[in-house]
């Protein structure tokens, strides 16, 4: 009995967090087209590229200095205060240890990337290094008391205020990318201070204890090498094509790149603050674990695949409406990335299921595997231009996510039948998609392209409404209808398109 009622308990906050989670998703894309399309406007691709490039020193920084940890709050079921004393303690003694060595070797970063900016830019963002381990782990214990209200919210008002209110502005006043290095600064200790204040009570302070660190090390160890080879496939690309194609070019690939991984950036950040911890809370009752295992993936797939659909047919539109003709050279990178959209999102569920079963070191490995085939890749493509390099991480994310989605399901016993099937009415909607999006292309070939692109966000939209009014299934299929079921419960009773 007691069992039951603390299922039906975990199964409601889930929904409560997947529904704020959701909302402050789809707020947060909401936001970022306007944004974006503003700021390509008032910036090249260069600054944006030398943006790019240091930003990506400051990510890598801050997994080596979280060194696992985070996750180790999230998923150990024997956690104290000695523990989150010792996290906290080393967390941020790394960070801090680690933004010396960025201001010291500032130099050795502009040469790597051959960006001679980078030489002040990165000794300026070092200074954020202490503010986001801090942030990390506040994320990580609201996570681990399924407070996700607070930590959606926080980082929607942290991005809004810095994107919005302050690289918006120092753009048009003609800052160049020193408008996106301020946002940046802003965002990261705008939301420490915010999660200091509302997650205080679940914080410890900063103490070292030995016994703590030798209990949690293994484990964090293991974490940490994940986080530090997923970079090594995040970045690798980047790294390349900043040193063989120039900054221009990385600023025209990071830009096809970050509006197509956006819905996997976040899904990822749901994956980390939302179904990492509520699979962890269920990790020893297999059952449940598949289920939520194959929920995941069918409410993934009738998320992405419908809308890669939509991007990859209306790529060339999107590109002049949003960032303008100096951007054409976006349009093939975009829908290239847009067409591997639902593997690098799934590839976020699938390291969710190996983390909240304690599998880092099989983690781990994967990400070497992924690591090693995009810089392979990327390395024999990059000369032929943008538009090679987006094939060729794309192709990378392809078979790594069929060996990892392999791994995850044996993990769990998940039987391979069943997970097809939660993917034939996603794909099979996205097809119908892509064909009535060239269909509308041809019906206005030569009419202005914003114009284009507003008739077929239209028309797909009304086609898309239609069927989740008429039969939902027909795109989520019957696992992805149970999660909207749960998500929209009492206080969303009115979307009555969901068929109960």
């Amino acid at each position: 009995m007691d069992g039951n009622i603390e299922h039906k308990d975990l199964t409601r906050r889930a929904a409560k967090g997947l529904s704020w989670s959701g909302a402050a998703l789809l707020a947060r894309i909401l936001l970022t087209l306007p944004v974006t399309a503003i700021l390509a406007r008032l910036l090249s691709p260069k600054e944006y590229g030398i943006v790019g490039a240091a930003l990506i020193m400051v990510d890598i920084g801050n997994v080596i200095a979280n060194l696992g940890m985070s996750q180790v709050v999230v998923q150990r079921a024997d956690l104290d205060q000695r523990h989150m004393g010792t996290v906290a303690f080393l967390s941020l003694l790394i960070a801090t240890g680690l933004a010396v060595l960025q201001w010291v070797f500032a130099g050795v970063i502009a040469d790597l990337f051959r960006v001679p900016e980078l030489n002040i830019v990165s000794r300026v963002l070092a200074f954020i290094m202490f503010a986001n381990a801090f942030n990390l782990l506040a994320e990580a214990v609201l996570s681990r008391n399924l407070k996700f209200k607070v930590s959606s919210m926080a980082n929607l008002t942290a991005w809004t205020v810095a994107n919005v209110g302050l690289a918006i502005p120092l753009a048009y006043l003609g800052l160049s990318y020193w408008a996106l290095v301020i946002a940046a600064m802003a965002e990261a200790i705008f939301l420490s201070g915010i999660y200091l204040i509302t997650a205080r009570q679940y914080l410890a302070k900063p103490r070292f204890d030995l016994q703590s660190y030798r209990e949690i090390r293994t484990q964090s160890l293991g974490f940490s090498l994940a986080g530090v080879l997923a970079f090594g496939g995040q970045y690798m690309d980047k790294i390349i094509v900043a040193r063989l194609l120039g900054t221009a070019e990385l600023g025209i690939y990071t830009r096809a790149f970050t509006l197509i991984a956006m819905p996997a950036n976040l899904f990822g950040n749901l994956s980390r603050t939302v179904v990492f911890p509520l699979l962890s809370k269920v990790q020893t009752d297999e059952a449940r674990l598949r289920s939520a295992q194959l929920k995941g993936y069918a409410l993934t797939a009738a998320l992405t695949l419908p809308t890669s659909a939509f991007l990859c047919c209306f790529a060339k539109e999107i590109v002049l409406t949003m960032f303008g003709p100096r951007w054409v050279d976006a349009v093939v990178p975009i829908a290239v990335f847009a067409a591997a959209m639902y593997f690098r999102v799934a590839f976020k569920l699938c390291g969710a299921v190996m983390l909240a079963t304690g599998s880092g070191y099989r983690s781990a490995s994967m990400q070497i595997f992924h690591a090693a085939l995009v810089t392979s890749f990327v390395f024999l493509a990059a000369p032929y231009g943008v538009s090679a390099a987006a094939a060729a991480v794309s192709g990378a994310i392809l078979v790594t996510f069929v060996l990892y989605s392999f791994i995850s399901c044996r993990m769990t016993g998940l039987p391979f039948v069943d997970f097809v099937l939660v993917h034939i009415p996603p794909i099979v909607f996205a097809a119908v998609i892509y064909a009535a999006g060239s269909a509308i292309r041809m019906l206005f070939a030569g009419s202005p392209y914003y114009l284009v692109l507003a008739i077929g966000a239209f028309m797909i939209g009304t086609l898309s409404a239609v069927t989740l009014y008429l039969r939902a299934s027909l795109l989520f299929g019957k696992c992805g209808v149970e999660v909207l079921q749960a998500v929209t419960s009492k206080k969303a009773a009115w979307l009555n398109w969901i068929p109960r």
